[in-house]
């Protein structure tokens, strides 16, 4: 694009095409797309380590919760 600018996509399907008006058939893909800084994208990046560490925190407390309702831990 241009320096520091990035193209961020998602939701990236197949499109298939049929033979059309002497066209020969084809497939592409679609997608929601969006131009994004680099500095937009670092905390964007940020923000994603953020939902990763407490998802992991979560799955360690109801872990450790587990253990302890059955007894395996006091």
């Amino acid at each position: 694009m241009a320096p520091n600018i990035f193209i961020q996509r998602r939701n990236i399907t197949e499109q298939h095409h049929v033979e059309k008006d002497g066209m020969e058939k084809f497939t592409d893909f679609v997608c929601e797309s969006r131009e994004i800084t680099e500095s937009e994208l670092a905390m964007l990046q940020s923000f994603e380590e953020i939902q990763t560490e407490k998802e992991v925190e979560n799955a360690i407390d109801q872990y450790t919760a587990e253990l302890i309702q059955e007894g395996v831990l006091a």
